[in-house]
């Protein structure tokens, strides 16, 4: 595991993003999946602002999560969190983004769609997420296999508190439809960003605890080509 301090969340934002252009200019049809949340906004507008025409004419798409029974055109979706920001502005077309559809009738069905759609391209070359206060990785909760691709999981209490922030009034959030951690482990690249001094508390237990089920972030130490970066408010140093 690469871990990285930045003096800001600026500069935290701009390492991200020129990395994900340097590296779709590598390889044109690269698969990335990305985050939604707060965290990477500014590396998502960095990126729109700083593509070249033709940078992303060939790269898909994979969104990492969304809350279960959330319509996609509510405020507060993950995936209103992706679409605005990077995919509508990048103009990337449909059939090379994959969202999860929280609102299916069979889930698990969902599940196996974006399992079957990641495969389809080879797996992802790069994964980019954020970390939560309880250390999930995407709605991977503390308890989550490491071996489990794609799948519904039952949100812990901080989980759906702290989600309320993306709502305009109080929204029941029990479930999410989440990326596996073992997509994450067979990324080619994993990268965690954090910024706050919010998050200084999980990153210090990332960087001093064993690798752990119970510490879903930890599956970085198990990645051979990972990288924890993060702004000067959130390093625990």
């Amino acid at each position: 595991m690469n871990y990285q301090v930045f003096s800001n969340y600026e500069t935290l934002s701009a390492h991200a993003s020129q990395f994900i252009l340097d590296y779709v200019r590598q390889k044109p049809t690269a698969t990335i999946c990305v985050a939604s949340g707060e965290t990477p906004l500014l590396t998502f507008q960095k990126i729109v602002a700083n593509a070249k025409p033709g940078d992303f004419d060939q790269v898909t798409f994979v969104a990492l999560d969304e809350w279960v029974g959330i319509a996609p055109d509510n405020a507060g979706s993950c995936r209103s969190y992706i679409d605005a920001p990077l995919i509508t502005q990048l103009g990337i077309s449909p059939e090379r983004v994959s969202f999860f559809d929280s609102l299916a009738n069979d889930l698990e069905a969902e599940c196996q769609r974006v399992n079957d759609f990641i495969a389809s391209k080879g797996g992802l070359d790069i994964i980019m997420v954020g970390i939560g206060m309880n250390g999930h990785l995407g709605l991977n909760e503390p308890g989550t296999s490491f071996d489990t691709y794609a799948h519904i999981s039952e949100l812990e209490e901080v989980t759906a508190s702290i989600g309320q922030k993306y709502f305009q009034s109080e929204t029941p959030l029990t479930q999410g439809i989440t990326v596996g951690l073992k997509h994450f482990l067979e990324a080619k690249v994993a990268i965690v960003l954090a910024n706050g001094a919010k998050k200084k508390g999980i990153i210090q237990r990332v960087l001093e605890e064993p690798v752990s089920e119970s510490l879903p972030a930890s599956a970085l130490k198990l990645h051979s080509n990972s990288y924890l970066w993060v702004d000067e408010s959130a390093n625990p140093a």
